[in-house]
């Protein structure tokens, strides 16, 4: 007499001939007889069905139904769900095991609870035989009992990732065989084909059990998971994934209709779904070769909108952004007309790069175009926004998904058609928010506000990754051909100079002041101002040339003007200044604004620089407008020194030689005014900049290619000597105190290593300077081997 069983295992087959032995001989184990196990075979193309038929001719209890064309396991499953006759079913894959007492226990659960789900453990075994994981954790059951919506909200909770392997449950039957009936007969679903029906089933479940016995046992990367991409179809494949959690929705809305909260099962299904498309980036994003990527994720865009992936990854999988921006497509400038403009940095306050900012938005606003500021962190002083700009803030303290999202409705809002970033030298965060602006149909620029050695200098870790993500601008703006010639060799072709818009100090001025007359008959007064910053600036140093020129026995006082900065204040300079004994000579004032500063300026004689690393100092032709002459340390890539003849300068930490040049100044009227009528002539060329038509030709990439050189050897040599210099200045940071006896406070030592030549540096590149840069910037290394053979050859 044949007996109804009180289980039935699914078993869906595809070519499993080399381990479905494994999983049937689990089954015909299991401690409760009256099962039967229902093996769907989807054309298999081996010798799967023979192995499958032996096992039917031994135990009556194991059935065989072939289906003659290759449909998916969730046609298959369908297949066996229709055709199983016990009230309660498991499910199992051709590659993995059951326990030997999963029916048993599972059943038991189920029966003396009247639950039409029981969640199991479930043990996973990876490739080298191990077990254990974040992912078998994952797996396991969170939540002992649910009843009602219950059911749904526990197991595919909102902005979780959702999880909906089918073979974590025994199931009611019936459950199934009503989910199955909400979806198309001919439904194929390739990839992510159990989720759809779990999700349904869950729906429409009324009460579930859960177990702590690891039940099943989970063979990682045997079948679909975790597999390499290895062309464009696989990535289809996978990128199918978004098409299976999208089929359902009509059965989602059946399930909604009859729901006394339809609201909560839509959003639980949009959660679920949003997390589907999430993974799939993810998967894709990792599992993907480089070379692939671009036309892997240019797939994916037509599996879902842009805007879905983006705050779906990052919500769900915000690791994946990274690659996501990489090696997503950009938007060409000369493909949109920009008329609606977003200016954004971390934080609007006064000087630096928000300066540049606000002058930049003046002149965009003058322009015409529409003007949007935004700030990434909190603490902006809105007072500073132009008239006619709109000031957005984003919400630093939320998730970077909502963050994405605010920035994604500023876009909408304000209708933006371009981005310009003043802060991506200096944030991580960059390549996902240019991601989302891009969603938005809005292409970004970085602009960079300093040189590129700059990384070097400070021990910066985060050039690589600026450099991996380059893909993700449309279009980078640095401040010098030397700029241009580093991001052109590090691999960024759409990169050009411009110069930094007039400072309001400077485009306040209205015109250029005449030259000066030499100081004579008083002091030489030397100014400077800024903020007191150390690490670039050098604002010590200021001190140090003070010190010099007391010893030089030149006549003159020196003002440093500008706020307290990190590391260094207006009290510590003159604490400083007394202990050198020159206390009388220099004062830190603090910051001035203003008319003061103005006043500041016009009653001193000579600015006087002494960063090792800047961008574009608007303090220089700031200075020369008022006709003063510049001394400072040399900075060779600055393009408003080239050709600026207001300008002295002595190597790198030579107080001394810096303060011979002032001294020389100072002793010939003549010289001073030579210097202050070419500082003029120099302020003039700077404020000549017709930025309008700049700026028009930036947003429309149609800038000349003279913004854009082509990088030569020189640019190398000069690149190569400048990271020498910040490989050892960072390595001097980083130096442990000596011992006093071994102290050599002389600032000659301090820049006796600058005036070595390139060729013996590259040549003899054993030495520790260039052991060094390769160390701290190993992405040199091909340059600097490159060039040595140029330099051989020679």
């Amino acid at each position: 007499m044949d007996t109804i069983p009180l289980v039935s295992i699914v078993i869906p087959v595809y070519n499993d001939e080399d381990v479905i032995a494994g999983a049937l001989d689990s089954c015909l184990r299991q401690t409760l007889s009256a099962i039967e196990v229902i093996v769907v075979d989807d054309a298999s193309s081996d010798g799967t069905t023979d192995v499958v038929q032996q096992y039917a001719e031994r135990d009556p209890r194991v059935h065989i139904i072939r289906q003659e064309q290759n449909m998916s396991a969730y046609q298959a499953r369908g297949v066996g769900i229709r055709a199983a006759r016990s009230a309660y079913l498991l499910f199992l894959d051709g590659d993995d095991e059951l326990a030997d007492n999963a029916a048993e226990v599972a059943l038991s659960k189920a029966k003396s609870t009247n639950a039409d789900l029981v969640q199991f453990g479930v043990e996973v075994v990876g490739r080298d035989g191990s077990t254990g994981g974040g992912f078998e954790l994952r797996l396991q059951p969170r939540i002992g009992s649910l009843r009602g919506a219950d059911v749904l909200r526990g197991l595919f909770p909102i902005d979780e990732p959702a999880q909906g392997q089918l073979w974590r449950f025994l199931f009611r039957t019936q459950l199934l065989v009503d989910a199955y009936a909400l979806m198309p007969d001919d439904l194929v679903l390739p990839r992510v084909n159990d989720l759809p029906i779990t999700f349904l089933a869950t729906a429409l479940a009324t009460s579930y059990e859960s177990l702590p016995e690891r039940l099943y046992r989970y063979h990682f990367g045997r079948g679909g998971s975790g597999q390499k991409v290895h062309d464009l179809e696989w990535a289809k494949f996978y990128a199918g994934a978004i098409h299976s959690i999208n089929t359902i929705a009509p059965a989602v809305q059946v399930i909604a209709n009859r729901s006394s909260d339809p609201a909560f099962v839509h959003a639980t299904y949009d959660s679920a779904r949003l997390s589907i498309v999430a993974y799939t980036t993810y998967y894709l994003a990792e599992h993907t070769g480089e070379d692939l990527l671009a036309e892997t994720f240019a797939h994916l865009y037509t599996c879902a909108p842009a805007r879905e992936i983006v705050h779906a990854t990052a919500k769900f999988r915000p690791g994946a952004l990274e690659k996501l921006a990489a090696h997503t497509s950009r938007i060409d400038l000369s493909e949109r007309p920009a008329r609606s403009i977003l200016l954004t940095t971390n934080v609007l306050q006064r000087g630096g790069v928000t300066g540049v900012l606000l002058s930049q938005a003046r002149l965009l606003l003058a322009a015409g175009f529409r003007v949007t500021i935004a700030a990434r962190e909190a603490g902006s002083d809105e007072s500073l926004v132009p008239r006619g700009a709109v000031f957005v803030q984003i919400d630093d303290s939320t998730s970077l998904a909502d963050q994405l999202a605010q920035w994604a409705d500023a876009c909408r809002e304000h209708s933006v058609d371009l981005v310009i970033d003043h802060h991506w030298l200096y944030a991580n965060r960059w390549p996902a928010f240019a991601l989302a602006a891009r969603a938005e149909g809005a292409a970004t620029i970085g602009w960079a506000h300093n040189f590129a050695g700059r990384s070097v200098l400070l021990g910066i870790t985060r050039l690589a990754f600026q450099t991996r993500n380059m893909g993700a601008l449309s279009q980078l703006i640095v401040l010098s051909p030397t700029d241009v010639a580093f991001w052109k060799l590090r691999g960024m072709p759409r990169v050009a100079y411009l110069p930094n818009p007039p400072s309001p100090l400077l485009a306040e001025a209205s015109r250029v002041t005449a030259p000066r007359k030499a100081p004579t008959g008083r002091p030489l007064e030397l100014v400077w101002w800024g903020r007191l910053e150390q690490r670039t600036k050098r604002v010590s140093e200021l001190v140090q040339v003070a010190a010099e020129l007391r010893r030089l026995g030149v006549d003159f006082r020196l003002r440093i003007i500008g706020p307290d900065w990190n590391e260094m204040t207006a009290a510590q300079l003159n604490e400083l200044a007394d202990r050198l004994a020159i206390g009388d000579l220099v004062q830190a004032v603090g910051p001035l604004y203003g008319e003061d500063l103005l006043a500041a300026i016009d009653s001193s004689d000579i600015f006087l620089n002494t960063s090792i690393i800047e961008g574009y100092p608007l303090t220089i032709p700031e200075a020369q407008s008022r006709g003063l002459p510049v001394a400072m340390y040399e900075m060779p890539w600055l393009a408003l020194a080239e050709g600026n003849d207001g300008i002295v300068t002595a190597p790198q930490r030579d107080a001394t030689g810096l303060a011979a040049e002032i001294a020389a100044i100072a002793a010939d009227p003549q010289l001073y005014r030579r210097l202050s009528a070419a500082s003029v002539s120099a302020a003039q060329r700077e404020l000549s900049h017709d930025f309008a038509t700049l700026y028009q030709q930036l947003v429309s990439g149609t800038l000349p290619a003279s913004h854009s050189p082509e990088p030569t050897i020189d640019d190398a040599k000069r690149l190569i000597d400048l990271t020498i210099l910040f490989a050892e200045e960072s390595a001097k940071a980083r130096k442990p105190p000596e011992r006093r006896r071994d102290r050599d406070k002389s600032p000659r030592r301090a820049a006796e290593s600058v005036d070595q030549s390139l060729s013996s540096r590259v040549v003899q590149k054993a030495t520790p300077a260039a052991r060094t840069v390769l160390d701290i910037a190993p992405w040199l290394r091909p340059a600097a081997l490159r060039l040595r053979h140029a330099l051989l050859r020679r």
